[in-house]
């Protein structure tokens, strides 16, 4: 009794598991399979580009020190003014130097009081020497045995006392000139002094940031070994640069006056122009990343809507590609070295590959204008290609 009712039960079970087996499999509510994602395969223009980060600078940005020392009385611009070369900036505190302009001046004139009492004193000797030189003259002339050799000999040793002492009063003149030319040098070393607390703008610029307040106490940028108080940057905003770092890996594809697209955050809906200027040829290495320095020149004509110190996005254009068969990057398998799409039926065919944009190859055979390819098959046991991983 016991087996029979276990062999019902069993009987009971497979019958159970058919039934379920036949509604799933004829289930006429199941839900078709999902077709295959299609593309079409579109023919334009296809544009390479390399990218990198970079920051806007001015033409040329100065950074403002001053070569006197003391405290700041007035400083003449703000933020935003434009200035011409030669436009007071800042003003220091001038009392020390006019004190030592007037000390040189005094040292000046009391040289020139000392130079013209030695050339007077010169002339004088000259004049006596002159005279003893004549008397001297008139005692050789008379042979006569009234003029005795010791008159001889004194008149002579008078001219040669004379003599000497007017090479003596030359050289007090020399040395009065030397102190005349040496209280003017310091004289004009003074007068330099008390101009230089009149800080000028160097450049015809914009000022770009004022560091200092009226009141600040600034170092001097020659005498200080800390280079000195900065008091302000000017920039030249006429014409703007993007400096930015170039992967080593785009060097070989980026060369001077190709076109650049800038972006910034400030302007997300829109592109600025720029082009190529100079390419470092000199690596960077950070971190074991190898870069190089690139400078982009604005050509924009709205240039003026970017602002020095703002982050900016730039792609070169190494490459333009026109009039190509084009297919998007999902669209693209790889088993090996060989390439191939899928149709829309699911026959693969193999095809030759271009260049890429990142989004996009342009496909040189293999495929025709308006066809349709599939995409994003999961049940699919082929190789995904460079349209997942990138093209190998």
């Amino acid at each position: 009794m016991k087996l029979r009712k276990t062999l019902v039960w069993s009987g009971v079970g497979a019958v159970a598991v058919a039934a379920v087996v036949v509604l799933v499999w004829f289930n006429p509510f199941a839900a078709d399979p999902a077709p295959p994602r299609l593309v079409t395969v579109t023919r334009g223009e296809l544009v390479e580009a390399a990218s990198l980060s970079g920051k806007v600078e001015a033409n040329a940005q100065v950074e403002v020190k001053s070569r006197a020392s003391g405290e700041v009385i007035e400083i003449a611009v703000k933020v935003g003014d434009l200035v011409k070369a030669g436009d007071l900036l800042v003003k220091l505190d001038p009392a020390d130097e006019t004190r030592a302009v007037s000390q040189a001046e005094a040292s000046l004139q009391s040289a020139q009081a000392r130079l013209s009492r030695a050339q007077a004193a010169l002339g004088i000797a000259q004049m006596q020497a002159a005279e003893a030189k004549a008397k001297y003259d008139a005692r050789v002339k008379d042979a006569s045995d009234v003029i005795s050799k010791e008159e001889l000999r004194i008149a002579r040793s008078n001219w040669e006392i004379a003599e000497g002492n007017v090479k003596s009063l030359q050289s007090d003149v020399q040395s009065s000139e030397a102190e005349l030319r040496s209280a003017q040098l310091n004289l004009d070393q003074a007068e330099l002094r008390l101009s230089e607390t009149t800080i000028v703008a160097p450049i015809a610029a914009t000022v770009l940031k004022i560091d200092v307040e009226k009141g600040t106490i600034i170092a001097s940028g020659i005498s200080n070994i800390g280079g000195g108080t900065a008091l302000l940057t000017l920039g030249d905003l006429s014409a703007l640069t993007v400096v930015g770092a170039l992967d080593e890996a785009d060097v070989g594809r980026v060369d001077e006056g190709q076109q650049v697209q800038i972006r910034v955050d400030a302007w997300p809906r829109r592109a600025f122009s720029g082009v190529v200027d100079t390419l470092s040829p000199l690596g960077v290495e950070t971190s074991n990343i190898v870069t190089f320095d690139l400078d982009v020149r604005v050509t924009d004509k709205d240039f003026y809507l970017l602002r020095p110190g703002m982050n900016a996005d730039l792609e070169v254009i190494t490459g333009r590609h026109a009039g190509v068969l084009l297919v998007p990057v999902s669209a693209i398998y790889s088993e090996g070295e060989q390439y191939y799409v899928l149709t829309a039926e699911g026959e693969r065919r193999d095809v030759k590959l271009g260049a890429t944009d990142g989004t996009r190859y342009v496909v040189l055979e293999g495929v025709e204008e308006g066809q349709q390819l599939r995409v994003g098959t999961s049940n699919s046991n082929l190789t995904a290609g460079p349209g997942m991983f990138g093209r190998r």
